[in-house]
């Protein structure tokens, strides 16, 4: 799917907002039960682009079985429909940021150039969103909401689970909810947010003047803050 007509995918979009809140569901899903990898086999492999409620029933009814016996193992006391509410929140949570990401990519490929830049579901195992090849460097895109919350564990991430061992430059390339950053989210009608253009010149830009050297640790009004 191109860009545009992803944008007005994305924007006809029902969205649930008090899914973010409900975190009751916790446990790693691991294996069939991961949810990117049943997104990056219906959106990719599949092309089928699923709203969050269709993606919800559509995830359920294929891992009944697993699902009660991660329920057993993890939730033994939780009764059905506040864990299947809880599944529905994670998930939602999950597609949502996998949405995102997969727009930073189109519109990297916009920016960039479709010969350089590079997406798989192997590279998300390894933490790394996607790839940009400009100026002589391989950069490993890590794509997260700017919020103290995602930014902990972002770093936990980079501390402890290895997630940074993908040769090249690791980019952390948070999209803020909140106006005043620099080249905030542009709102679609529905409310879902993408990134502006704007913002992927900016980066562009830090690229092209290496200012990339040391690590992404917060975004500013007026541009990216770096570790000093």
């Amino acid at each position: 799917m191109d860009l545009e007509n992803y944008e007005t995918f994305l924007g006809k979009l029902k969205l649930n907002h008090s899914l973010f809140t409900v975190k009751t569901v916790e446990a790693n899903l691991y294996g069939d039960l991961n949810p990117g990898k049943w997104l990056d086999f219906l959106f990719f492999k599949e092309n089928k682009w699923l709203g969050f409620e269709e993606f919800f029933h559509y995830y359920t009814n294929h891992n009944l079985k697993q699902l009660q016996e991660f329920k057993k193992a993890n939730y033994p006391n939780m009764g059905k429909e506040e864990f299947l509410n809880g599944i529905r929140a994670r998930l939602y949570r999950t597609q949502f940021g996998f949405l995102t990401e997969y727009h930073a990519y189109l519109l990297s490929k916009k920016v960039f150039g479709e010969q350089n830049v590079k997406r798989d579901f192997s590279m998300d195992r390894n933490g790394v969103d996607f790839q940009i090849f400009y100026n002589g460097n391989t950069y490993n895109i890590h794509i997260f909401v700017d919020s103290p919350r995602s930014w902990y564990y972002r770093n936990i991430k980079s501390a402890y689970r290895n997630v940074d061992s993908e040769p090249g430059i690791h980019v952390n390339l948070p999209y803020s909810l909140n106006q005043g950053k620099i080249n905030s989210l542009l709102f679609l009608n529905n409310g879902f947010g993408i990134y502006r253009e704007e913002y992927l010149n900016y980066l562009k830009n830090e690229m092209t003047n290496n200012r990339l050297s040391q690590p992404i640790v917060s975004v500013s009004q007026n541009g990216f803050i770096y570790k000093q």
